[in-house]
């Protein structure tokens, strides 16, 4: 399995071109630090296009690390500050109370599910007091659903709201704000009128056939139908 981590890009065939076009999502946009020269720290960078992406923004103490060589020499390459890391309790003991923002983008599904919770309590040790830590994952309750559990091999779990809420809580985390969960950001006002309608509809049609079907799902949860889950937890 190290074998598949370290070359986790050749064997899905997935390249740096795949990401020549990445640009900063709109809703990412919204909670980056307005001091650009805050510390940020993206764990499992890639190919780097979000360390890219920030430094055309002007960010420019952004790190990343990974567990992969591909990314690790691909980056380094691109002039990125990147290390790689196989443990992350071994990094968290030289960077405690260090980074502003910590982002980790589709990294915590692949995880053991044991080691979840204390991965995310690592996390936490690595931010500043008014440090804040944003995270995607792909989303169980998405209208793709379980295809992602088996479409990467690599995926231990998919998270819902509910259950990201409750590794994120458990890992130290008070605050937990579940960003953009209509997609609509970034869009015109007329798209963001048309696609917020559809949702609705999607949504009831969902609650209707929940009811005929005597299913449910968790009321305290927030339902959020997107291909993924994006928090922000402080």
């Amino acid at each position: 399995m190290d074998k598949v981590k370290e070359q986790y890009f050749n064997f899905r065939g997935v390249t740096p071109e795949f990401y020549t076009t990445y640009t900063i999502p709109a809703y990412m946009a919204k909670v980056l630090p307005h001091d650009t020269s805050r510390k940020i720290l993206d764990i499992g960078c890639g190919f780097g296009q979000t360390m890219v992406a920030l430094r055309m923004l002007g960010y420019d103490n952004v790190s990343g690390v990974d567990i992969s060589n591909e990314s690790i020499e691909h980056c380094g390459a691109l002039g990125l500050n990147v290390e790689k890391v196989c443990n992350i309790d071994d990094y968290m003991e030289n960077h405690r109370g260090e980074y502003d923002l910590i982002i980790m983008s589709h990294v915590l599904e692949h995880i053991d599910k044991s080691l979840i919770i204390p991965y995310i309590i690592s996390i936490k040790s690595m931010l500043t007091r008014d440090g804040k830590f944003l995270i995607m994952v792909p989303n169980a309750q998405s209208n793709t659903d379980c295809y992602w559990a088996y479409e990467d091999f690599t995926h231990w779990t998919l998270f819902t709201t509910g259950s990201l809420y409750l590794v994120l809580r458990a890992g130290g985390f008070e605050q937990i704000e579940f960003l953009d969960p209509y997609c609509v950001e970034g869009l015109s006002y007329a798209k963001k009128k048309i696609k917020l309608l559809l949702l609705k509809l999607y949504k009831a049609n969902k609650m209707f056939w929940n009811r005929i079907t005597s299913s449910s799902y968790h009321k305290p949860s927030p339902a959020i139908f997107s291909y993924e889950i994006k928090a922000l937890a402080k």
